[in-house]
């Protein structure tokens, strides 16, 4: 299981969170954000930041495993 959280720091202590959800696998997220797993798979292993990221306005995306109960 994994949590897909999207997320855009609006100011000091807020943030706004556009997507908050459960997925079984990182195939599952990619096919639910549209992106392909190679992203999704990407963006799960690796947490510092990319040069693609370093925008104003880009949304930060974390994915993490989450453990099954």
């Amino acid at each position: 299981m994994f949590n897909c959280k999207i997320y855009h720091d609006i100011g000091e202590n807020t943030c706004m969170t556009l997507h908050n959800q459960d997925y079984k696998s990182l195939r599952d997220i990619a096919t639910d954000l549209g992106l392909t797993y190679q992203q999704v798979a990407d963006l799960s292993s690796r947490k510092e930041k990319k040069k693609y990221q370093d925008f104003k306005f880009f949304p930060k995306i974390e994915i993490n495993r989450i453990k099954k109960e």
